[in-house]
């Protein structure tokens, strides 16, 4: 119950970091951050193998950051020359994604390897 209700709040805050992201100024860098704190905290409550608040979460934030956000939409490369910044913000968004990724990923392959240890010892047991 605790990670549904931390899910759903990874969506309601990823939802709601698209108001400040349009924004110019600092309200933007405030948006893309939340962004990026609902990854983590989605990325939480998918542990337990239902993904379905990280593919969300990770779509919302995938469209926050490279279409929405005024500091760091894709058609600001065009336009302007401040590609120091812009290409920051998209590696700190690049290692975020793959951290909570890797994180996901590494709960999967330990909870498949605690499954088959259960599994061995269920089959050993009716030996």
């Amino acid at each position: 119950m605790l990670y549904k209700i931390t899910g759903w709040a990874a969506i309601i805050l990823a939802l709601s970091a698209l108001l400040p992201s349009y924004q110019t100024g600092a309200l933007s860098v405030i948006g893309f951050y939340l962004c990026l704190f609902s990854l983590l905290i989605s990325a939480f409550a998918s542990h337990l193998g239902n993904y379905f608040y990280y593919r969300l979460v990770f779509l919302i934030a995938v469209i926050n950051v490279f279409i929405i956000n005024d500091g760091t939409r894709v058609m600001l490369l065009i336009k302007q020359t401040d590609w120091v910044y812009i290409g920051s913000m998209y590696g700190i968004f690049f290692v975020i994604g793959s951290i909570c990724s890797f994180l996901l990923r590494r709960e999967d392959a330990s909870s498949q390897d605690a499954y088959e240890a259960t599994n061995k010892k269920v089959t050993q047991s009716q030996l």
